[in-house]
């Protein structure tokens, strides 16, 4: 086979490129590969601009390296590109909701076992006006802590740097609320007081196995979550235990649903400042939003089935 892999050599707190050595020459000495490209990312969108140039038939498997913002990328690029490469996901950044929802490997060994037995499914992704998401997409209370913790200290601590950030942010952030204009088949209406709204893909949103819990990435639906502005230090642990659970739909303050599409619009003076997150990476035009579903978009490569 031959390979191209994208890679950001800054995500992560491991080394990536001596991980990427070992792994280009497992797949070669293995005979696995017979051929592998190898692009490092240098700034944004140099791996958007890389996939969408690919042409069918020009690889075998495009293998992303990187965290949420550089497989976003990946993803925007490939799907633009028309040339349906099969996608390969290595994961290296701090979260990476959507590589633990499709179990997909996270060492050497495992991603080169993947390659070799190369099983691939379709899979759905969003799309945001213009732009295509894997995983979630997110505005309100807490969903710009993501680009807002600086590179350095998210390979110093990882995970945690995000729950830092948190405890810093919500004390400045639980006063503020949105209106909101949510028309959809499924639910069309204005929602006052809303904190936050979640559009997700898949199940996993930061580090929450079951954010969404009866989301798929293969039932052609997006799931969409609002949460409405509630007294946090009072409900929060509440809230807490439920969504580790999976259960907080049924909360009180919180509307559920699937939809194949969906906009969203601001209402009042706090139109302009809504931003909208999607795979941790900042939408520049902020609301209005139109968001839908595109079935089968990306043919991923996963482990094979026991």
């Amino acid at each position: 086979m031959k390979g191209l892999f994208i890679i950001n050599p800054s995500s992560g707190r491991q080394n990536i490129r001596t991980k990427m050595r070992h792994i280009v020459s497992q797949l070669v000495l293995d005979q696995i590969c017979n051929e592998i490209d190898v692009f490092y990312t240098e700034k944004q969108y140099d791996a958007r601009n890389r996939a969408r140039v690919l042409k069918p038939g020009e690889y075998d498997f495009l293998a992303a390296v990187g965290g949420d913002g550089t497989i976003n990328e990946v993803t925007n690029g490939l799907i633009t590109s028309g040339s349906e490469i099969p996608l390969a996901i290595l994961s290296a950044g701090t979260v990476n909701d959507f590589a633990r929802y499709m179990q997909l490997p996270q060492t050497s060994a495992g991603f080169c076992r993947m390659i070799k037995n190369f099983e691939t499914t379709k899979v759905d992704v969003g799309k945001v006006n213009d732009e295509y998401f894997i995983n979630v997409l997110a505005a309100g209370l807490l969903t710009d802590v993501a680009y807002k913790v600086p590179k350095k200290t998210k390979a110093l601590f990882g995970k945690m740097a995000y729950y830092l950030e948190c405890a810093k942010e919500l004390p400045t952030q639980m006063s503020q609320y949105m209106t909101l204009r949510f028309e959809s088949e499924e639910f069309t209406a204005e929602a006052e007081d809303t904190i936050v709204f979640m559009v997700t893909n898949s199940k996993s949103v930061g580090g929450f196995p079951q954010a969404a819990p009866e989301a798929s990435v293969q039932d052609g639906y997006l799931d969409v979550l609002i949460a409405r502005k509630t007294n946090l230090w009072l409900k929060a642990p509440q809230m807490f235990i439920q969504i580790l659970a999976g259960n907080h739909p049924n909360h009180e303050e919180i509307r559920y649903f699937q939809t194949k599409h969906l906009k969203v619009s601001a209402v009042g003076e706090n139109a302009k400042d809504v931003s909208v997150d999607f795979d941790g990476e900042a939408l520049d035009e902020g609301l209005p939003i139109d968001i839908s579903i595109v079935s089968k978009a990306l043919n991923l490569v996963v482990p094979k089935k026991d």
